[in-house]
């Protein structure tokens, strides 16, 4: 004859088997696929500066946030190789302007990609700087930088 004891034991350790059943976890992210990612982005940020002329320091400093990413790949196991040729406009300011917004937004999806310190220390730098030469970018276009303080809402119309 079987005890409540025994049965409410029987019932707990059935309800820890299931309690490992269901969906199965989401696919590990490669840190070398996720760093490819960012380092393709910032290239054709680089890319997309003219090489002399007013933009000529944030060319530099894309170029230094490129060889960044150049290490944290060979670091994750991956191997920079040669950027992909592909049709592009010539370069200029409005399409720097539009490749480091690109890049801006890649760098931000990242950051919830890797947990490690060293990524999102790296992504928190990406982010700042490309933040950064977008903001000079449109002050070399005779925009404003930032139309609000919260990016994302409409501009105030004061």
């Amino acid at each position: 004859m079987l005890s409540r004891r025994a049965l409410l034991g029987a019932g707990a350790v059935a309800g820890l088997g299931l309690a490992g059943c269901g969906a199965p976890d989401a696919p590990a992210v490669k840190a070398s696929d996720v760093m490819d990612t960012q380092l393709g982005v910032s290239r054709a940020a680089l890319a997309s500066y003219p090489s002399t002329g007013e933009t000529a320091r944030l060319r530099q400093r894309a170029k230094a946030r490129v060889d960044r990413l150049e290490a944290a790949l060979r670091l994750a196991g991956g191997s920079p190789g040669r950027q992909k040729a592909g049709k592009a406009s010539p370069p200029g300011v409005e399409r720097a302007l539009a490749a480091e917004r690109l890049a801006l937004r890649t760098h931000v999806a990242g950051v919830g990609l890797l947990s490690d310190r060293a990524s999102r220390e790296l992504f928190a730098g990406l982010i700042a700087e490309t933040a950064q030469a977008e903001s000079e970018l449109l002050t070399m276009l005779g925009r404003r930088p930032l139309e609000t303080a919260f990016p994302g809402q409409p501009p105030n119309p004061r």
